[in-house]
């Protein structure tokens, strides 16, 4: 193993290279610890393009990359002569990755050659190049020996234990005219999400649809008669929902943002919402971040959240209005017939006497059935629907001191007519001093 510990120097003594190689080693291995520290997935690419044209042909041609290697190598080539050489993608290649790869550091081996060798696994190729001297304009520039990295592209499954790399485009298939089908979804492993066009995509896309999901909220909780379990539930939601959007904000505004720091977010958004959109209230089986396959890490998280926030959040607890039509007649319009066939009902009675006088009397003094049949019901003496005192208020309304709940039967041959004209009409008898009824459907 190639040590990494620092170089003691001191005065008089003998320099030889090993003393630079060995200096140039320690400070790598320290800037890669400081990295590793700060961020777990350091490495990746910030930038990253591909020469379109060439796919047509069948090779995979790099014009532009940038980032850092597994091992902490960074690379950064936009010229040609830098760029690793075309890549001809075999025949019958179907969903396999185009990697770039350079070799690994190998212990006691020789990381520089002079001349282009195919088979060696130095990681370096010495080229010439003039160097100005930055420190005095006086001087002519100096004729130097570089060192370039030996970047080169291969298939993952040709990628042996002397080479590593990093995935640069999935190929779907290469076609019978030489064609080659890129997966447009792959995600390579990346530094800066803003950067990518498919994660930026996911960030504006999640941004609409937190909007939307926002608006629809904040309107459904200024409407009057709203209140209860179903409308704290909502005030819930509306804040998570409002929270998340200045995360999005703040991740369009600031495109360096790490993936991971993404997939943190959009982790805890999509455990907030299975509280209000998951059967079970809880969240469902996790996705994994995996820094190598943003694609598989992104898009089940992404897929949940577009379920949750795209699913149909009915309100628990609906108020019907009450029109007073005169001679203690009040009629309400129930324009959802299904509400009629599966919802429960409720009248809320306020009156200026006690509770127990409310529950005792109200039930026999009161006639509820449809509008055409209401007549009947009062001057025949008929039963209508049955109300039923309930011990307490149902927990989809707001409570209020004071009232009595009843809940209406649908058991009955006038609920039946009720369901078919969608019109209720209730009359009450006997002096009820201060009365107010507000009338409630209940989900379940």
């Amino acid at each position: 193993m190639v040590s990494k510990d620092k170089v003691i120097w001191s005065e008089g003594m003998f320099l030889r290279p090993q003393h630079f190689q060995q200096l140039e080693r320690h400070m790598l291995h320290a800037a890669q610890q400081r990295a590793t520290a700060v961020q777990g997935f350091f490495w990746g690419f910030s930038q990253l393009a591909l020469d379109r044209d060439a796919l047509a042909i069948g090779k995979v041609v790099l014009t532009q990359a940038q980032g850092v290697m597994p091992d902490g190598t960074p690379f950064d080539f936009s010229h040609p002569d830098a760029a690793p050489a075309a890549f001809e993608v075999p025949a019958r290649t179907h969903d396999a990755r185009v990697m770039l790869a350079v070799p690994r550091v190998r212990p006691g081996a020789s990381d520089v050659i002079y001349e282009g060798e195919e088979d060696t696994l130095a990681r370096y190729l010495v080229h010439e190049a003039e160097v100005e001297d930055t420190g005095s304009m006086a001087l002519e520039p100096a004729l130097m020996q570089l060192g370039r990295l030996r970047l080169r592209l291969m298939l993952e499954d040709d990628l042996t234990e002397d080479w590593l790399g990093l995935g640069v485009a999935r190929v779907t298939e290469r076609r019978a005219d030489n064609r080659v089908v890129l997966d447009e979804g792959y995600v390579a492993p990346w530094l800066a999400a803003g950067e990518h066009p498919v994660l930026r995509g996911f960030v504006n896309e999640l941004q609409g649809l937190l909007d939307a999901r926002s608006e629809a909220l904040a309107a459904r909780l200024s409407q009057p008669g709203r209140g209860g379990v179903s409308e704290v539930s909502d005030f819930m939601l509306l804040e998570t929902v409002n929270r998340y959007l200045g995360a999005l904000w703040h991740a369009r505004q600031s495109p360096a943002q790490h993936p991971e720091r993404l997939f943190h977010d959009w982790l805890m958004l999509a455990c907030d919402l299975s509280t209000f959109t998951s059967a079970v209230r809880r969240p469902g089986v996790l996705p994994e971040y995996v820094h190598d396959d943003l694609q598989g890490s992104f898009t089940p998280l992404m897929n949940e959240l577009r379920r949750s926030l795209s699913a149909v959040l009915e309100q628990r607890a609906l108020q019907i209005p009450l029109q007073d039509r005169g001679q203690g007649v009040r009629v309400a319009q129930i324009q959802d017939a299904e509400l009629l066939q599966t919802a429960g009902f409720v009248l809320a009675v306020h009156a200026d006497l006690a509770v127990e006088t409310v529950r005792a009397r109200f039930p026999a003094q009161v006639k509820i059935g449809p509008v055409e049949r209401i007549r009947d019901l009062v001057h025949l003496q008929l039963p209508g629907v049955a109300v039923r005192a309930l011990p307490v208020a149902p927990r989809q309304i707001p409570y209020s001191a004071g009232h009595v709940y009843f809940e209406l039967d649908k058991g009955g041959e006038f609920w039946k007519q009720l369901e078919r004209t969608g019109a209720l009409a209730l009359h009450l008898a006997g002096d009820f001093p201060g009365l107010t009824m507000e009338f409630w459907a209940l989900r379940d």
